[in-house]
């Protein structure tokens, strides 16, 4: 692999880019794009929606949302986004590029659930990172992704306020350690939304990064789930998967399938968001590994 300048991230303010596209580029825009950016007022909001992308792990059959910093050089989002996909297995979907985003190297951090991905091409506009202070209670903030089956490349926004702090949980709902600080948002956070910028209404700076909404369900409910979903015992058709291929399914497994579009959909108003100083110390810490194209 060809050799690359080690990127400088520690303790950097990722510059917002807002230039527009030009005419002629606006007219090679998908559809949806051109609408959104016809019906967004701020400029500020038009340079999130230029700057986030929809990430999708074809092998696991999963998507989630990224976004662009350091002049577009880097690309972050959640590490349960990319899940077992290789940085060379991914795929990106821009909503102002008309070819699908690759990517050349990946770091994650599996405790923080964060990544950092390196995109073969610097991507045209990028995000700022707030400093490690903590946002005030009752902050107005703003993400946009591409939650439960929404695929347009154009992403869609969804806007609350911060609610309160708390940390990190494992499998178990034991704080994680190293601890992982979590910021709690009023507002609607859904499958697909995960790996999106949160955004403060008022600096239009990162101030957190979308990991989870809250459920109305116990977490046996998605134990329950998890085991019928490892049964194979009667074939009863197909299912379609995200890229389209079909897999056999049992009876189990269609219950399971049911159950799970139930228990991901219920919408609870409250989610959480890891906390931007995480997002700050994780690349300070992979500044040396993660060298991305400069550009």
């Amino acid at each position: 692999m060809r050799s690359f300048l080690v990127l400088l991230l520690a303790g950097t303010l990722f510059q917002v880019r807002a230039q527009e596209p030009s005419t002629a580029n606006r007219e090679t825009l998908p559809a949806s794009t051109r609408a959104l950016l016809d019906g967004v007022k701020g400029a500020q909001s038009k340079s999130v929606i230029k700057s986030v992308l929809m990430i999708v792990c074809g092998k696991d059959h999963m998507k989630g949302t990224g976004f662009a910093l350091n002049k577009g050089g880097v690309i972050t989002t959640n590490s349960h986004v990319v899940g077992t996909c290789q940085a060379g297995e991914l795929r990106g979907v821009s909503a102002v590029m008309n070819e699908q985003v690759r990517f050349t190297r990946m770091q994650t951090d599996s405790n923080r659930d964060l990544a950092l991905l390196c995109p073969e091409k610097p991507l045209p506009f990028s995000l700022e990172l707030n400093g490690d202070a903590n946002p005030t209670v009752g902050t107005e903030v703003e993400t946009w992704g591409y939650p439960l089956r929404y695929q347009d490349p154009a992403p869609i926004l969804s806007r609350g306020y911060i609610a309160g702090f708390t940390v990190g949980k494992d499998a178990n709902g034991q704080p994680k350690q190293p601890i992982v600080k979590h910021l709690i948002v009023n507002g609607a956070f859904n499958p697909g939304n995960s790996g999106g910028p949160l955004i403060g209404r008022v600096s239009g700076r990162v101030i957190g990064i979308v990991v989870e909404k809250w459920f109305l369900f116990s977490p046996q409910i998605e134990n329950v789930i998890s085991g019928l979903e490892q049964s194979k015992t009667y074939t009863i058709g197909g299912m379609q998967t995200i890229d389209g291929s079909g897999k056999p399914l049992s009876n189990e497994q269609g219950v399971a399938l049911a159950l799970k579009q139930v228990y991901d959909t219920s919408q609870v108003m409250v989610g959480e968001a890891i906390s931007v100083s995480e997002l700050n110390a994780f690349i300070r810490e992979k500044r040396k590994d993660l060298a991305c194209q400069p550009r």
